[in-house]
């Protein structure tokens, strides 16, 4: 195997400057790809160049100066513009290189490319990249190539190691699965470190990432197979179970919850322990659906638990299932911290002696003095809002089967290629829980204050969501803090109250049910109320929109007309960013979740979806390269054809230093499969 040392033109030297930038095998200096690709078709006159942009050149020598002798021995070269029609002439100059300077001659014609000076006197360029116009070889027609070097080497030395280390490996053969991988990543490293158009790096890198995430998810889905728990606890799960449900309700189920429901036998009549996503928007009715399941827990014996963020969703999901409970007799209890001693001892030891089928809480439940005789099944409401290690004890108490439910919806194409092993069900919205949410974008928060205040002003509620809790110098967003001071004169006509994750859990929860029994006119907050509590708020402005996703901020509108009348979510931003503006036009005009969830992910990346939220991991885990749905779909191909029966030590092998980078990309995958 070629090592560093053996490529052309690599000393002690050399070695010890790719070690700087943390190069220490061919390999990684292959896997060091450009931070920038120039298109090179055609050189363009001098005058056109814009300062500070990289511009191609092309002049003929007519005059060289001489070396200043002190401080930065600079010399320059006038060249007259071979791309001008009249007689222009262009300056570059060189500073701390007098080595060059015996290297022009007059007459010869360079093709340069370089950054226009800001010099208002004359076409300057400092430093220009150059080669003879008859001995082109990197700035020939194609496309140049810039590394992020740090001033440790020079481009072209950089490229000219690149080059002799590509040439020595061009005829390698390779074999057997892992050896076609090799190979096939050989090709994209030739494509892009010497390619030949933009078109050529487009597709090289949509390559080289499909294949990257292929390689994880072949090792993800090979020590996936490690985990899987084969069924020792057992339901009684016929189709009747539906119908006794159907009958203790007070509505008709739709189709899509009757088919969560029998997926959900499904999983519990089959051989292995179940962890299925419940994935539904707001008012889909994903909350039945999880009863159903702990209902079929407790009518086979067992016991149920249902964990969720706050108290007051603890209540109030209680309050909807107590009915429902009493028809089908199911005993249940509501566990949270605040509840008296006396109260929370009756109910603990109902659990323990399994008196109580059913807990819905908080993280109560997972308290070291809780235990159940029998727990099976675990309902984990608002999933994103527990971490890794929650659900773990959750689970650690004896839930065998795992039902999540989220109302943020997973992209289907990130669904499709990583959940083999969790399931998935997909809850549509009931028709009379459309909401009827006008959604506006506008500039001046001053505007979106009066539009709220009006109509608190007429007996309605509203949200007022801030990006951040306090302010914080260079983050030029509003805050809950500067809000309510700047606008203390506005707030103090209603009864308000601040919202945020600092306050303690009792100020949390007492805002939130002061505001859901009206005891409050406006809640000013951070994204704390996603969480999906009910009120009768019609109005929510959202500051500085364009600083939140589309998945967040469609939550963050579900807040309001959730009884179905008349709403308004405004948008307000500043920017004039084509990217953020086209997000919010785009949640202007849909109310779709799941359709928002896929445009939000294709003009994202995957940073919301893998990993915690704005972690930077929208990236591959052995390259670095932007994730999306596409590299995620040939992904899964190459996964399933030329990774297939690659075993785990081989797969491993083809990450070469990028391990541990592999291994954090699989715990961030767990962490949002839910396979804790």
């Amino acid at each position: 195997m070629l090592t560093l040392g053996e490529i052309k033109g690599v000393g002690e030297a050399t070695l010890k400057k790719l070690e700087e930038l943390d190069v220490k095998s061919v390999f990684e200096l292959f896997s060091y790809l450009p931070s920038r690709y120039i298109d090179l078709s055609e050189p363009i006159p001098a005058f056109e160049a814009v300062p500070s942009q990289l511009t191609l050149l092309e002049g003929r020598v007519e005059r060289v100066s001489s070396v200043s002798p002190r401080g930065k021995r600079a010399f320059y070269v006038t060249f007259s513009d071979l791309r001008s029609k009249n007689n222009v002439h262009f300056r570059a100059t060189f500073y701390n290189l007098p080595y060059m300077h015996d290297s022009f001659e007059v007459g010869q014609e360079y093709r340069l490319l370089a950054k226009l000076s800001n010099d208002p006197d004359m076409l300057n360029f400092v430093n220009p990249q150059l080669e003879r116009k008859d001995k082109l070889q990197k700035l020939k027609s194609g496309v140049y190539t810039q590394y992020p070097l740090r001033g440790t080497m020079g481009q072209n030395a950089f490229k000219n190691i690149m080059y002799s280390a590509l040439d020595s490996v061009k005829d390698a053969t390779y074999s057997g699965p892992t050896g076609v991988v090799n190979s096939d990543i050989a090709q994209c490293f030739e494509s892009l470190h010497r390619p030949d158009s933009l078109d050529d790096v487009l597709e090289a890198l949509t390559r080289l990432a499909s294949i990257d995430l292929a390689i994880a998810l072949s090792i993800y889905k090979n020590v996936s197979k490690c985990s899987y728990l084969p069924r020792k606890v057992f339901y009684k799960t016929s189709i009747n179970r539906i119908l006794d449900f159907k009958n203790a309700i007070p509505f008709s189920l739709t189709q899509s919850q009757e088919g969560a429901m029998s997926d959900i036998l499904s999983s519990l009549s089959s051989d292995e322990c179940m962890a299925r996503i419940i994935s539904g928007d707001v008012g889909s009715g994903k909350t039945v659906v999880a009863f159903f399941a702990m209902y079929v827990a407790c009518a086979s014996g067992h016991q149920a638990a249902m964990m969720v963020p706050t108290e007051i969703l603890a209540k109030q999901h209680a309050s909807a299932f107590a009915p429902i409970a009493e028809k089908l007799g199911v005993k249940f209890a509501v566990l949270t911290s605040s509840m008296p001693t006396k109260e929370r001892e009756a109910i603990l030891q109902g659990l323990q002696l399994g008196e109580i089928d059913c807990a819905i809480g908080t993280q109560s439940l997972i308290s070291k003095n809780v235990a159940f005789k029998d727990l099976t099944l675990a309902v984990i409401d608002e999933q994103h809002k527990f971490g890794v290690a929650e659900r773990k004890m959750l689970e650690e108490k004896g839930a065998v089967d795992v039902i999540s439910m989220t109302a943020t919806p997973i992209p289907r194409s990130m669904a499709l290629t990583f959940y083999d092993d969790i399931d998935i069900s997909y809850i549509q919205k009931r028709d009379e829980a459309t909401t009827n949410v006008a959604t506006q974008i506008i500039g001046d928060a001053e505007l979106g204050v009066k539009m709220v205040t009006e109509a608190c002003a007429r007996g309605q509620q509203a949200f007022i969501v801030c990006p951040a809790i306090q302010d914080a110098e260079g983050y030029e967003s509003a805050s809950v803090e500067s809000f309510t001071r700047d606008f203390r004169s506005e707030l103090s006509k209603f009864r308000y109250a601040a919202l945020h994750g600092k306050l303690k859990d009792e100020q949390k929860e007492q805002a939130m049910r002061d505001f859901a029994e009206g005891k409050l006119d406006i809640l000013v907050a951070t994204t704390v109320v996603e969480v999906g509590i009910d009120t009768k708020a019609s109005e929510i402005l959202i500051l500085n929109a364009d600083r939140f996703g589309l998945a967040s901020l469609h939550q963050l509108r579900g807040r309001v007309g959730r009884d179905g009348s008349a709403a308004h979510c405004y948008l307000q931003s500043s920017t004039t960013g084509e990217k953020a503006l086209k997000r919010l036009q785009t949640l202007e005009k849909c109310n779709d979740g799941q359709r928002l969830a896929e445009v939000d992910f294709e003009m994202r990346g995957a940073g919301d979806f893998i990993g915690t939220r704005q972690s930077g991991a929208r990236f591959t885990p052995i390259f670095g390269l932007r994730l999306t749905s596409s590299a995620l779909a040939a992904a899964k191909r190459y996964s399933q054809t030329t990774l297939s029966g690659v075993s785990l030590d081989r797969l491993l092998a083809l990450t070469r230093r990028g391990e541990s980078r592999v291994q954090a990309f699989l715990d961030s995958i767990k962490k949002v499969t839910l396979n804790s």
